[in-house]
């Protein structure tokens, strides 16, 4: 019998469906067809052996074989977008362009877009990580371009992004104890979350931790507890909790490596630039 295989294509759109919410906005970001989106996660469903997502209310969430699908995903999806990376002709016109998660359905367009107005028909090859895995990615040449999260006072910030908690519509903040899901460390979403319920005398539980941004959405969506997200990412099938302790932003950063046209340069931030609040 033949070993499953996991076709890179296939596993871009089901990484994209978590991080989205949905097929619909998944495939609008990878400029694809919902059919074409539903056909990837059907062959992906056929060759893993079982089901990867599954309805919930009026939308899906994943199984418990799909979020260990994705995990595996986003391995190989790095591995082979390094690989590209460093495999690329240095007169490529191709840029590497490592990315927080946060954002990415509306990161992703809005770059391309302003890629796609410079001469020379320069493209952006999308890895997107967490942040503090991206925040140096540029001076250890991992990547042309970032675009993380930080602190307000990094050199990079651009602009502010406000934060919020976020839970499934039907949750309730208990009386007593709140369950809290977080990322694991490192983060930098963590310690400000767990320092505001400190601060406001909040008793808190961690309910689950998650390695990346779609284990913490199908924690959320499935009701297990209340989590600290930047606003602009997709948060379909999630409310926000006005009960919780109010944040103060986080920055959007851009760090930009020297092999970046300045043309280039400028799109890049005005694209970053266009993700966070106005002020």
């Amino acid at each position: 019998m033949a070993e499953p295989i996991l076709d890179i294509v296939p596993l871009r759109s089901v990484v994209a469906i978590a991080r989205c919410g949905g097929v619909h906005r998944a495939a609008e970001t990878l400029h694809l067809t919902q059919s074409t989106v539903s056909a990837h996660l059907r062959r992906l469903e056929k060759s893993t052996g079982d089901t990867i997502v599954e309805k919930a209310g009026r939308g899906i969430r994943f199984t418990d074989h799909g979020n260990r699908l994705l995990g595996h995903a986003q391995t190989i999806l790095d591995a082979h977008d390094a690989a590209v990376h460093e495999l690329a002709s240095p007169t490529s016109h191709t840029l590497s362009v490592a990315a927080t998660e946060h954002g990415a359905d509306r990161l992703i367009p809005e770059l391309s877009r302003g890629f796609g107005a410079l001469p020379g028909g320069w493209a952006a090859q999308f890895r997107f990580d967490r942040s503090a895995q991206i925040a140096g990615a540029v001076d250890r040449g991992l990547a042309d371009v970032a675009v993380f999260l930080a602190a307000g006072d990094h050199p990079d910030a651009i602009g502010p992004i406000d934060l919020h908690w976020y839970a499934a519509r039907e949750w309730k903040r208990p009386a007593d104890t709140v369950p809290v899901l977080l990322f694991d460390d490192p983060c930098v979403l963590r310690a400000p979350a767990a320092d505001a319920l400190t601060r406001n005398g909040i008793d808190y539980t961690i309910a689950a931790e998650a390695a990346n941004l779609a284990g913490l959405y199908s924690a959320a969506r499935s009701g297990l507890g209340v989590t600290l997200l930047p606003a602009i990412d997709a948060t379909d099938g999630l409310v926000t909790v006005d009960t919780m302790p109010h944040l103060p932003p986080i920055a959007l950063a851009v760090t930009v490596g020297p092999r970046v046209p300045a043309t280039v340069r400028a799109a890049v931030r005005r694209a970053a630039a266009s993700l966070t609040t106005p002020r």
